[in-house]
């Protein structure tokens, strides 16, 4: 994703670094925006489209179109686009090392497969454990298709010359179904330096200036567990002063909204997606930042961009999450206030707390910009990214 969409820019920013380091870099993709899950009427009737995107070549190949949280209509999207970006990566000029970036499990196959076809060197990069996360969300319950699934992930890891993990846990994963420990490198999410503008009128809330606004800026998935935001808002109902703001899109938004109103909670109010580039500003309207997870053992080693995004932004964290690496990196920063995950209450009573001591909310903001600057910068990450891709090539 660039910029001026919706969603995470991590691959963006990364591939940046390479042709500015100068490598010649070629991009095979969906047509389908992960946020929408439709794709432009500009690709309608084409297979594969060429374009050349912030001076990166980028083929965007077909997927199926509107698939949900089903497991099926899932395995329809990642099976369709693999389908259509194989002929599409084996026509390209042979490149000196094939990156894929999983989830879908489905692209690290077929980023190893393309690269055992054309003798080239494999790294992947792990975003997700599988089929640990899709057992942990529910999307995946058939004992074959687990198998399956396992054993894709063991093939990846055999066909890699490196692996990059996004987190400790997954890095931890990874090393446990049997990479060797020095061919795995960390490169966790991060935040851009602080030069992105803020333009308050692209912020479009029902509340007034004076208003405790705590808000939420992401995906709406089960992982997400947004229904305990729901249920701390009902704690919090007859609270004026405070206000819950819902932003993005997802699967399970419309549930969300219609259980919203269905039990009047005239404290919530929910924005669509908006582009990457207006997050700061509608970030800079929070008083707080909400994150939330289910209650699982995978979700302890979570460390979504949406995190370094709050500290940057100076807002500080209220996290309802299990005790893993987001709760770890939130006490070290003191940028936050971490409750039980799921525990409605608990994150009541923190939304109270910060509502009722806005010095203390304005210190731990201070604080997490400090941390996220000096552990985080996506600089520093991306020539780091850029160190593993040529350590390949040496």
């Amino acid at each position: 994703m660039t910029p001026d969409q919706p969603g995470g820019v991590r691959h963006w920013r990364h591939v940046r670094a390479l042709a500015e380091a100068g490598h010649d870099v070629t991009v095979i993709t969906s047509k389908v925006l992960h946020t929408t899950r439709e794709a432009p009427s500009e690709f309608a009737g084409r297979t594969t489209v060429r374009r050349v995107e912030d001076g990166i070549e980028v083929l965007r190949a077909y997927s199926s179109t509107g698939y949900g949280n089903d497991a099926r209509s899932r395995a329809a999207n990642h099976l369709s686009f693999s389908t259509y970006a194989l002929p599409a990566a084996l026509r390209a000029r042979r490149p000196d090392v094939i990156l894929a970036s999983s989830p879908p499990l489905t692209v690290g196959v077929l980023g190893a497969f393309v690269s055992g076809l054309r003798r080239t060197r494999f790294i992947l990069e792990v975003r997700d454990l599988w089929p640990e996360s899709a057992l942990a969300t529910g999307l995946l319950t058939n004992p074959r298709a687990i198998a399956l699934m396992d054993r894709m992930a063991n093939y990846c890891y055999s066909r890699a010359d490196r692996v990059i993990a996004l987190t400790e846990g997954i890095r931890d994963g990874v090393i446990s179904a049997g990479v060797t420990p020095n061919a795995v490198s960390l490169i966790t999410n991060g935040i851009d330096p602080p030069d992105t503008p803020i333009t308050p009128e692209v912020v479009d809330l029902p509340v007034g200036p004076d208003a405790f606004v705590a808000m939420f800026v992401g995906q709406h998935g089960t992982y997400s567990s947004l229904f305990t935001v729901l249920d701390a808002a009902a704690l919090l109902r007859n609270d004026p002063s405070i206000h819950i703001a819902l932003v993005g899109d997802g699967d399970r938004k419309p549930e969300l909204v219609a259980q919203a109103a269905a039990r009047g909670l005239e404290n919530v109010s929910f924005a669509g997606p908006i582009p990457k580039r207006d997050v700061p500003s509608w970030l800079d309207r929070a008083d707080a930042c909400l994150l939330t997870y289910q209650d699982a053992p995978l979700f302890q080693g979570a460390m979504p961009n949406k995190l370094f995004d709050y500290m940057g932004a100076g807002r500080p964290i209220l996290a309802a999450v299990p005790d893993g690496e987001a709760a770890h990196a939130i006490r070290s920063a003191g940028c936050g206030i971490v409750t039980p995950a799921e525990d409605a209450e608990a994150l009541a009573n923190a939304i109270r707390q910060l509502a009722a001591d806005r010095p203390a909310a304005t210190a731990m903001g201070a604080a997490g910009v400090a941390y996220v600057h000096l552990h985080h910068n996506r600089r520093d990450l991306a020539e780091r990214f850029v160190s593993v891709v040529e350590s390949v090539l040496a």
